[in-house]
């Protein structure tokens, strides 16, 4: 019984990763797509814990030329969502950020954070930006415990500057195979 509520929960993840994936897509043709990349790219940092690669490498693949462009604004809108999570948490830390932590079950994480950046704060920062992880806790955390904002806004920027422009480079060294990766299958040289 386990197995099939797993598997019907995977299912609808993947049903939602697809629709977001198809609206991106249909946001990202054009010049105004790109705002639509960025406000992606800002929710995904922000609220959505749906990694923007899965929705932005097969944009960068289906045009090349413009994936500069959009590691760009998604980086944008990256560090945007990262530095109002940051402010959020150092003004309203009390009504607004220790609710989410709360609502998310991230107490014992977020405390772990907390102590963290005592010790080595911009490390933690850019560690957990490059990694495919959310990084909501970590943005709370700096903000909540008064971080440097400029040394928080550089260790975002150049992490999520290495995923996305590596991203890039990986798309145009390797073509169409790397979204499909990023999609969950298989690419079409391996497929049978």
């Amino acid at each position: 019984m386990a197995g099939k509520e797993t598997k019907q929960s995977s299912s609808k993840v993947m049903h939602f990763v697809k629709v977001w994936r198809d609206r991106l897509a249909k946001l990202a043709e054009g010049r105004k797509g790109l705002w639509g990349i960025t406000v992606a790219s800002f929710m995904e940092t922000t609220i959505v814990p749906i990694p923007i690669e899965i929705l932005i490498a097969p944009v960068m693949a289906a045009s090349r030329t413009r994936g500069f462009i959009v590691a760009t604004v998604t980086l944008a809108g990256s560090v945007a969502g990262a530095v109002a999570l940051y402010a959020l948490a150092y003004l309203l830390f009390d009504s607004f950020a220790q609710p989410l932590i709360d609502m998310a079950g991230g107490q014992a994480q977020f405390e772990q954070l907390q102590n963290q950046f005592e010790d080595g704060g911009f490390w933690v920062v850019f560690a957990i930006s490059v990694a495919p992880v959310p990084m909501q806790i970590a943005a709370l955390a700096a903000g909540a415990a008064a971080y440097p904002l400029w040394l928080f806004f550089v260790a975002i920027g150049i992490s999520r500057a290495l995923r996305y422009y590596g991203l890039w480079l990986l798309v145009l060294g390797f073509g169409a195979g790397v979204a499909r990766i990023f999609e969950g299958r298989k690419p079409k040289s391996v497929e049978k």
